[in-house]
């Protein structure tokens, strides 16, 4: 499938920003997102999965108290208003990068299941969509990740954002099989604007797959608009690590994969590259 997200006057998918309001979000964290609805010409729906459990935590410390001078019971009317700012300042964050970018912002909120009810926005508006994550969640990164891409069926794509180094756009493309490059150079080429380039890593274990990869790739590449750089790294030989540090020393603005290859085999994986390359990935199918 193409990683593609749809204009916004197609109403047929958006950049569905998955937030947490526990999380504090600079500009920088969220430039990605925005800057790849801009590309599209598309807009950014965020979405907010409340607790229904509706209990405080001990992380932020406050204390109410009343007329009498008695405190007051922590209860969910408490929790709701202390949810209800810490959502607005995160839409707050999001509404001025949009704006700086000229990207429009829409806002929901939902409860239940995460994946369930980003599932439903994709299949509701569909099926164009790219989702991004502001950020990795804590615990079961693996499952998280590897969950959003097995049941959101209305999705192309997965973004995890992220601090980015560079200031100049440098799309970094992880290339693992020549079935899946087309698509992936063609969503690079619109990230990277008019005038490029793209660069290509290949992604092979051994000798003989790198040279079978990379013929094929720069046969696929000669057909794209954009100049195509092809990066000189050689085979992993098994060593994934490898080819993670090789593209952090490229100081990427986006890097371009598959979730589930030899690059990206799993949630871990992925945030160990994300921490180390400094920048944004887009996962595709």
């Amino acid at each position: 499938m193409i990683a593609h997200v749809a204009e916004a006057s197609e109403l047929s998918g958006r950049v569905v920003l998955w937030l947490d309001p526990e999380a504090d979000y600079p500009a920088a964290r969220l430039e990605a997102p925005v800057r790849l609805a801009a590309a599209y010409g598309a807009e950014i729906e965020t979405i907010v999965i409340a607790d229904a459990s509706g209990e405080l935590t001990d992380d932020v410390p406050f204390r109410l108290v009343g007329s009498s001078g008695r405190p007051v019971r922590r209860d969910i009317a408490t929790y709701d208003h202390r949810f209800e700012l810490l959502v607005q300042r995160c839409r707050r964050a999001v509404d001025n990068v949009g704006a700086a970018h000229g990207v429009r912002v829409r806002h929901s909120l939902a409860m239940g299941d995460a994946i369930d009810r980003i599932s439903e926005m994709c299949v509701e508006r569909g099926p164009w969509n790219i989702v991004a994550l502001a950020r990795m969640p804590v615990a079961g990164n693996d499952s998280v990740i590897g969950t959003l891409l097995a049941n959101v069926s209305g999705a192309t794509g997965f973004l995890l954002c992220g601090q980015q180094r560079s200031k100049q756009p440098r799309v970094v493309v992880i290339a693992e099989d020549a079935d899946r490059l087309t698509s992936m150079l063609r969503a690079a080429e619109r990230l990277s604007g008019p005038r490029g380039p793209v660069h290509v890593v290949i992604g092979a274990d051994t000798a003989s797959g790198y040279a079978e990869i990379e013929a094929q790739a720069r046969l696929i590449a000669a057909e794209f608009h954009v100049p195509v750089v092809f990066e000189d790294m050689g085979p992993t030989y098994g060593v994934p690590e490898a080819l993670t540090e090789f593209v952090a020393r490229l100081k990427p603005s986006l890097i371009v994969a598959v979730f589930g290859g030899s690059a990206i085999a799993d949630g871990r994986e992925l945030s160990r590259a994300s921490i180390a390359a400094l920048a944004p990935i887009l996962l595709v199918r």
